[in-house]
C-alpha cells in the first residue's frame, strides 16, 4: 500500500512538472474557487430559512413550532402589520438585505470558474509556442523539445477542465439553495399577509342566543 501511495505521488509529480509554470496560477485558483464555493454554499445551505424549511410549512407550523430555526422566520413576521401593502414593503426589504449579496458571490464564483479552462487555453498556447520553437531548434534535442510542448499544452488544457467541471456542478448547487432561499422569504410574505388581512378584517364573533 505504500509503495502505491508513493507511485501516484510520483506521478502527480510527474505531471505537475510537465505541465509547466501555468501549474501554479492553476493551483492557486482551485483553492480560490473551492474556498469561495464552499463558504457560498454553506452560507446558503444552512441559513436559517433553508434550515427551518420555511418554503414547505403550514401556517400552524410557522405560527407554533418551537424549533430554533422557526422562531428565527417568526421574528421576520410584522405581527403588527394592518395592511397587505406594509407586509409587501417589509419584505422587499428583507429580499434586500438576504439576496443581493448572494447574488454578488455568485456572479463572481461564475466569473473565477470560467477563469480556469482560460487558463488552461493559455497553458495550450504557451505549449504549442514552445513546441514550434523546438522544431525550428538547430541546438539540442529537437525530439524532447516537441514532446515538453505538447505535454504542457495537454495538461494545462486537461488541468483547467478538471477545475471547472466539479466547480460548475457546485455552482449549481449553490443556485438551487438560493431559490429555495427565495421561495422561503415568498412563503413567510404569504403567511404575513394573511395575519395582516385578517386583523384589516377581524372575523366577527357569533354571538350565543341565550338559553332558554
Amino acid at each position: 500500500m505504500p509503495t502505491e501511495t508513493n507511485s501516484l505521488l510520483d506521478q502527480a509529480v510527474q505531471i505537475w512538472t510537465s505541465g509547466g509554470w501555468l501549474m501554479l496560477p492553476l493551483l492557486l485558483l482551485t483553492v480560490f474557487i473551492y474556498l469561495t464555493a464552499f463558504d457560498l454554499f454553506c452560507r446558503v445551505q444552512f441559513h436559517f430559512l433553508v434550515r427551518g424549511k420555511v418554503h414547505k410549512r403550514e401556517a400552524g407550523e410557522l405560527a407554533r413550532d418551537p424549533r430554533p430555526a422557526l422562531k428565527m422566520a417568526r421574528e421576520l413576521v410584522r405581527f403588527d402589520a394592518l395592511t397587505s401593502d406594509e407586509v409587501k414593503r417589509h419584505f422587499a426589504e428583507v429580499r434586500n438585505e438576504y439576496l443581493p449579496p448572494i447574488d454578488r458571490r455568485i456572479r463572481f464564483l461564475a466569473i473565477i470558474i470560467t477563469a480556469g479552462p482560460l487558463l488552461g487555453l493559455l497553458g495550450t498556447v504557451t505549449g504549442m509556442l514552445s513546441t514550434f520553437s523546438g522544431m525550428v531548434d538547430q541546438i539540442g534535442n529537437r525530439f524532447d523539445s516537441v514532446v515538453t510542448g505538447i505535454s504542457e499544452a495537454l495538461i494545462t488544457t486537461q488541468t483547467g477542465l478538471v477545475i471547472s467541471i466539479p466547480a460548475m456542478v457546485l455552482l449549481s448547487l449553490i443556485i438551487q439553495r438560493r431559490n429555495t432561499l427565495v421561495h422561503c422569504i415568498a412563503r413567510l410574505e404569504r403567511y404575513n399577509v394573511r395575519l395582516a388581512l385578517r386583523s384589516d378584517c377581524p372575523v366577527p364573533k357569533v354571538k350565543q342566543s341565550p338559553k332558554p
